[in-house]
């Protein structure tokens, strides 16, 4: 369980994300990971001052203002916000190769 002093991350970015200044980088985990909650990576204990950071350099970018990364205090919310997001699209989802109008040479 995360205390106060770190947060829960979800990320549905295919390979992660890492996150934090130089020599206290933060690797996060994506949709690559084997344990996955409702399709994001779930990466826990992660110090407060690294993710605060990386908010208020990347304020306004999609993957925050979208919910392709996120940050919550506990497992419940780890899960209930997860749930909330799970439809949500990152662009870099695989094609679904019958739905492609491409024919082969």
């Amino acid at each position: 369980m995360a205390s106060a002093s770190t947060y829960i991350i979800g990320c549905k970015l295919p390979n992660g994300l890492t996150i934090g200044p130089e020599g206290q980088q933060v690797k996060l985990a994506g949709t690559n990971d084997s344990l996955l909650i409702n399709g994001f990576g779930i990466t826990r204990d992660v110090p407060t001052d690294a993710w605060d950071n990386f908010t208020k350099l990347f304020a306004g970018q999609p993957l925050l203002t979208n919910g392709i990364v996120f940050a919550v205090t506990d497992e419940k919310s780890a899960k209930d916000a997860s749930k909330e997001r799970a439809s949500q699209k990152t662009g870099l989802e695989r094609l679904d190769p019958n739905k492609q109008s491409t024919k082969p040479d």
